[in-house]
């Protein structure tokens, strides 16, 4: 009976396992299948097309201030090439190489520093700190703004009631919340910089301001109450010990300053192209692989609830279609964690529709908040899909039309969203003044 029941269990694990094995093989050939479809349309029926977004959600989150606010540069910068000249001196002389140049200068010293300034601070509180304070319960006290140097040396800032229930993985929200959501608006402006592969200057200094405002906040601020040093503080709490160190979070900061070609860029476009001479846009640059594919990579780090993640991105342009691949890993003194995350633009319907897809993945470690004074655990396997409808009534000089955006994520952190799971409804107007790169 022994070797019977023996041989018996023998055969049972083999047909599990072959059930398994034959499982798994029909889900790789349905991904593999799915990727098939998913590229076909991508070489076939995509077509980049650069566009901003006037957009309405319930919470007024990161996610709409970044599309709005970007919107806003645009019209800024449409209205600045219709109105304001690059020239005050119309005729090619030695005093006209120096005086626009610094009529340009005071242009930009006056205006657009100011302007956008303003803008990225103010994202940087309402809807970051004020988002994150706001999503766990609490309240927004007031917002005090401060203007940039010269005109002052102190910083602006925000002052919240907290709720009566706040773990300390929501004060980490609230402390990040500010620096995350400048990376969501200018995720949204580097996508149409590299669908135009062109930079327009009036986006320079927002783009500068934006990107860098996690890594460039981190590696030089050293004042005690500032949010890197009060994140470190909470992540090393959280964890019983000193895993998380200035230097080492300086390092990552100035890898990712120096490893952003974009940021090249927006300097080159504010300081050289348009102050020196004067243009209001100029070419970038991406790696050429072949004659119909270019890439350009780049690193950035990303404040999460359980710690840092360190994320490198994957830029494609194929012909003139975009795509972006990244992945991201936890640091390895800290709980494992890792990211997976692809976004492909303007995959076109038909010729008014098109479609943006997003889609990423996660294995996060144990993440608690309060929602409705309920604590929420979670850890584990998780993800987000997010689709983009966009309806396009006019392409000619100038593009306008609908967009709606429709997604769904799991519980767990993901960039510019809620914690809690839940349904993503987004909706309103998509637009390109000009429709061509100025």
């Amino acid at each position: 009976m022994n070797k019977l029941a023996v041989t018996m269990y023998i055969v049972h694990t083999l047909r599990d396992t072959h059930h398994i094995l034959t499982v798994i093989y029909k889900q790789q050939m349905k991904i593999k299948l799915i990727l098939t479809i998913l590229l076909s349309l991508i070489t076939i029926l995509g077509k980049a097309q650069s566009r901003y977004n006037i957009i309405y959600e319930k919470q007024l989150g990161q996610n709409f201030a970044g599309e709005n606010i970007n919107a806003g540069f645009h019209l800024l910068d449409y209205a600045d090439s219709l109105f304001i000249p690059k020239k005050i001196i119309k005729t090619e002389n030695n005093f006209a190489k120096v005086i626009n140049p610094i009529f340009r200068f005071s242009k930009l010293f006056l205006s657009n520093y100011l302007i956008t300034d303003y803008a990225m601070t103010m994202n940087h509180e309402r809807f970051g700190h004020g988002y994150r304070m706001l999503e766990a319960g609490g309240s927004i006290d007031k917002i005090v703004y401060n203007m940039p140097p010269p005109f002052t040396n102190e910083f602006s800032y925000i002052n919240a009631t907290y709720p009566e229930n706040f773990t300390i993985q929501q004060e980490l929200m609230y402390r990040l919340g500010g620096s995350e959501t400048n990376l969501v608006l200018t995720d949204v402006m580097r996508k149409n910089i590299l669908l135009d592969e062109r930079f327009n200057y009036n986006f320079g200094l927002a783009y500068l301001y934006g990107s860098n405002d996690m890594p460039g906040y981190t590696a030089f601020v050293t004042n005690p109450a500032a949010d890197p040093i009060q994140y470190r503080q909470n992540i090393n709490q959280l964890y019983g010990a000193e895993l998380l160190t200035r230097e080492k979070m300086r390092t990552y900061s100035f890898i990712a300053l120096l490893t952003d070609p974009i940021n090249f860029y927006a300097f080159k476009s504010v300081f050289y192209d348009y102050i020196v001479k004067g243009r209001h846009s100029s070419r970038i640059g991406m790696i050429k692989l072949s004659n119909r594919l270019k890439y350009l990579p780049r690193f950035r780090f990303e404040y999460t609830p359980y710690g840092p993640e360190l994320v490198y991105q994957n830029y494609f342009k194929l012909n003139s279609k975009l795509l972006l691949f990244s992945f991201s890993h936890s640091d390895p003194d800290l709980p494992n964690s890792w990211r997976v995350l692809a976004n492909i633009w303007n995959i076109k319907l038909s010729n008014q529709i098109s479609l943006n897809l997003s889609g990423q993945i996660w294995d996060q470690p144990n993440i608690e908040f309060y929602q409705n004074d309920k604590l929420i655990a979670f850890e584990g396997f998780g993800g987000q899909f997010i689709s983009t409808v966009n309806y396009d009534i006019s392409k000619d000089k100038n593009l306008y039309g609908f967009t709606l955006q429709v997604g769904y994520k799991s519980t767990g952190y993901a960039i510019g969203e809620q914690l809690n799971k839940g349904l993503i409804i987004r909706g309103g107007l998509t637009f390109k003044l000009g429709n061509k790169s100025l």
